[in-house]
C-alpha cells in the first residue's frame, strides 16, 4: 500500500490506491488492499491460452462498465474499463483527451488513468470511448465520467499548503 501510495494515482471511490503495473499487465488483480471491481469475472474465462485476433468488421470494442464513474478535475483516477472485443492498441478518451498509462489485459479489460479535465473550475461530464489507433474506429455506446471541481475551501487549503 505504501508503494501505491508513493505512485499518487487515486483509486477514487473505492478509497484506495494502487498503481497499475505489472500486476495489471498480467491480469493478476494489484496487489495490496485494492479490491476488485464488483461483478468483474476472471478476464479469458474458458479462453485460457487463445492468441488475440483481428476484429472483424462487425466487430467494435464496446466499454460495458467503468469501475469508477467520478474523480477530481486534476485527473489521476484509475479507472477499469469492462467490456468487449478490447485489444492492446485501443485508445480510451475522456472528451477528447487521452487517458495517461492504459495497460490491456484481457479482451474483456482495459485499465487507465484518468486525464486532467482542463479546467479545475468547473466539474463536468465527459463520455468515455474507445478508439482503435489502427482502423480509427471508435466504440458506439461511450460512458460518462463526472469530474468534480474542487472546492473554494479546498482550493484555499491547497494555496495556503503550498505557500
Amino acid at each position: 500500500a505504501a508503494a501505491a501510495a508513493a505512485a499518487g494515482v487515486s483509486l477514487g471511490g473505492m478509497g484506495a490506491s494502487v498503481a497499475l503495473g505489472a500486476a495489471a499487465a498480467s491480469g493478476a488483480a494489484p496487489s495490496g488492499d485494492v479490491p476488485r471491481p464488483p461483478s468483474l469475472r476472471s478476464c479469458g474465462e474458458g479462453d485460457a491460452g487463445l492468441p488475440i485476433s483481428p476484429l472483424s468488421p462487425s466487430e467494435v470494442a464496446e466499454v460495458g462498465r467503468l469501475s469508477c464513474d467520478r474523480g477530481p478535475c486534476t485527473g489521476g483516477t484509475a479507472v477499469w474499463l469492462q467490456g468487449e472485443h478490447f485489444t492492446p492498441e485501443l485508445l480510451v478518451l475522456f472528451g477528447d483527451v487521452p487517458a495517461k498509462e492504459v495497460s490491456y489485459v484481457c479482451p474483456e479489460l482495459l485499465t487507465c488513468v484518468a486525464p486532467p479535465s482542463g479546467d479545475d473550475e468547473r466539474s463536468r461530464t465527459v463520455d468515455v470511448r474507445l478508439v482503435s489507433a489502427v482502423s480509427g474506429r471508435a466504440s458506439r455506446r461511450p460512458l460518462p465520467f463526472h469530474y468534480r471541481a474542487q472546492s473554494a475551501a479546498s482550493s484555499a487549503s491547497a494555496a495556503a499548503a503550498a505557500a
